[in-house]
């Protein structure tokens, strides 16, 4: 093997290197000690599913079309996947070039594409569908290794800690154990891991280790994420032992993580400022005034997770879902003949309600600017309970965004309080403009992320003081492999990584794009309801 690739979803320095220094991390400590290392930044928004796109494809989601886990459509939306990556993959790309692949539980790859060696999906993947190529992989290792896991069975609340970590904990080995055997029965000449735990796990746990958070409490759980880092960290180590002295590892996650404190309902602003309406329907007058008196989806979340019955969502059918939303006000509730913006997506993404965008959009291209700018003044007035800004920074589309996708993306980006707060993913949670976090998650996205790069031609025990850029590490990966560069990409190689720069060259890559792939029902809902419970709907 040439190359092992290890993604750990959410990976943040801010824990790795105080763990690294105490003993904890050993691996890691070894990876970074005899390597070069920095801060990786991620997309805008720092999210899963534009991160690993961008990664794969060395481009700005403004050239490979996927910003979120979903793509709204003023009042609808549809969720994204892999057949929606607009650009060639390095796994394409490579495999053109006669190099044997193989990439296991990268988000974002289902449906899985044939390449030169073999592939497992990711996060977004409907567990009854093909999740590998080819397409007989994990039966021909089933019974060696038992049924291949996507994602988390319990679903995290207060007082199933034990439970909760149990499950995350047989996820990473999971994972980790289809990886080692993979490595030693599939060879390969470029290898990705993918360790998507971490980052499940530090949303639902951030607050029982981080003794700073508001809503901190002691807690004989106080190191279960201290825990997932070291089951990873183990397998890491297992994973180095089976490598050749010449290979080299890269080892990075999507985005950094840490502490959240409260939400936003955005859209909740929006009409507070006269930008967002609701229609004069009876049904949406009485709705909104049982937002208004405290009726709300909170209100009967924190009624189902008291009765035990959080755990059941997933069997509940997508129709009497939507029949329960239904009661509350959602985007069906707005006049969309009357409102010029509405937020959608968990990080802060505004979108403008853009006549040849949006169904029923009204904004014209010789309004955009004045109304957006309208938009980001009125933001101002974001303010918390004592009158303090919530704004840390506000992004426009054309400053994170370029290609011929850029106007499918967020008109504007919201980083609120330094990311400790969020905004609620889909219409409101309630009648507040700030309010709880409507699952108790305590943990969130920020930026920046981690790459470690370890091996014969990469600096050692160094520390840039310089961040890399998600997008770098596909351009560098093509650098480290002797390989000219696409020319597509927008990333740039991280020569200061290197003990000798590389001589970089770049070629016109062939375009292999997919049709797009439409999920069925059945796959659409599973998918949909394990976003709505890691918080991402």
């Amino acid at each position: 093997m040439k190359l092992l690739i290890l993604g750990i979803d959410g990976a943040t320095f801010d824990l790795i290197r105080p763990w690294a220094r105490e003993g904890k991390l050993p691996n890691l400590a070894k990876l970074m000690q005899h390597g070069v290392h920095t801060d990786l930044l991620s997309t805008m928004p720092p999210v899963t599913s534009p991160a690993w796109p961008s990664f794969m494809t060395g481009c700005n989601p403004g050239k490979h079309g996927v910003f979120d886990f979903i793509q709204p459509s003023g009042a609808s939306y549809s969720l994204v996947n892999s057949s929606l990556i607009k650009k060639p993959t390095m796994w394409q790309i490579l495999s053109n070039k006669g190099y044997r692949v193989g990439v296991l539980n990268v988000p974002v790859t289902y449906p899985p594409q044939p390449i030169n060696g073999f592939m497992i999906t990711g996060i977004l993947s409907p567990k009854q569908g093909t999740i590998s190529y080819p397409a007989n992989l994990i039966d021909r290792y089933r019974g060696t290794l038992g049924d291949y896991r996507i994602s988390p069975n319990i679903q995290y609340k207060p007082g199933n800690e034990t439970a909760y970590i149990e499950d995350i904990y047989d996820l990473i080995h999971a994972h980790g154990k289809w990886a080692l055997h993979l490595m030693q029965n599939e060879p390969v000449d470029v290898l990705m891991v993918h360790f998507i735990a971490l980052d499940i796990m530090m949303h639902a746990l951030w607050k029982l280790m981080d003794s700073n958070h508001p809503r901190h409490k002691p807690s004989a759980h106080q190191d279960g994420i201290l825990g997932g880092y070291q089951l990873v960290d183990s397998y890491i180590g297992k994973m180095l032992d089976l490598l050749p002295a010449d290979a080299h590892v890269i080892t990075m996650s999507d985005h950094g993580f840490g502490p959240l404190h409260r939400i936003v309902n955005l859209n909740n602003f929006l009409m507070e400022k006269g930008f967002l309406k609701l229609n004069h329907s009876p049904k949406t007058i009485l709705k909104s005034l049982a937002f208004k008196l405290g009726i709300s989806p909170a209100v009967i979340y924190r009624i189902v997770e008291k009765i035990g019955l959080q755990n059941m969502a997933t069997k509940v059918s997508k129709n009497t879902r939507n029949q329960l939303l239904g009661k509350f006000l959602n985007y069906d509730s707005v006049d969309w003949s009357q409102t010029v913006a509405y937020s959608m997506g968990h990080v802060g993404q505004i979108y403008l309600n853009m006549a040849g965008r949006e169904p029923n959009g009204i904004v014209t291209q010789a309004s955009y600017k004045r109304t957006r700018q309208d938009i980001v003044d009125a933001l101002q007035d974001l303010v918390d309970e004592n009158g303090r800004s919530l704004i840390t920074k506000i992004i426009l589309r054309e400053e994170t965004y370029h290609g011929p996708y850029t106007e499918k993306g967020p008109d504007i980006h919201l980083i609120l309080d330094g990311y400790n707060i969020i905004a609620y993913p889909l219409f409101a949670t309630n009648g507040k403009i700030v309010t709880e976090q409507i699952r108790g998650d305590s943990g969130c996205h920020r930026r920046e992320g981690i790459v470690i790069a370890h091996g014969p031609q990469f600096k050692e025990n160094a520390q840039l003081p310089i961040s890399a850029d998600i997008i770098d590490i596909a351009p560098t990966i093509f650098a480290l492999l002797g390989e000219a560069v696409p020319k597509h990409m927008d990333g740039a190689v991280l020569v200061d990584f290197f003990k000798t720069p590389p001589d970089v060259t770049h070629f016109d890559a062939e375009q292999e794009l997919r049709d797009d792939h439409t999920l069925n029902e059945a796959d659409n809902k599973q998918i949909e309801d394990r976003l709505r419970d890691l918080g991402y709907l």
